[in-house]
């Protein structure tokens, strides 16, 4: 069985708009039996939120280093630690 469906590719703005969506779902979300589902959906947003600016940062950091090759690979790497720092951290 074979499947020519094809990989769902998020860019930024789509990554944004699904945060804010979702967040805005959660808030909609007022019963208590569907607390916990609220709960997910703010966590999901915030995972988009920062699966967006991630991806954000890492394509400034490639395109500079692009842009200078001859930059020092420490700093770079320095950069990318910084980016994925940031990500981890909770709102």
């Amino acid at each position: 069985m074979t499947t020519d469906k094809k990989p769902v590719l998020f860019d930024i703005e789509q990554l944004n708009a699904l945060a804010v969506r979702l967040s805005d779902r959660a808030d909609q979300i007022s019963q208590i039996t569907l607390w916990d589902l609220a709960r997910d959906l703010r966590l999901a947003a915030q995972v988009t939120a920062k699966l967006a600016t991630l991806r954000f940062r890492i394509a400034e950091i490639a395109g500079e280093l692009l842009a200078h090759p001859e930059w020092d690979g420490a700093a770079v790497a320095r950069d990318l630690r910084d980016a994925l720092a940031d990500a981890k951290e909770g709102e």
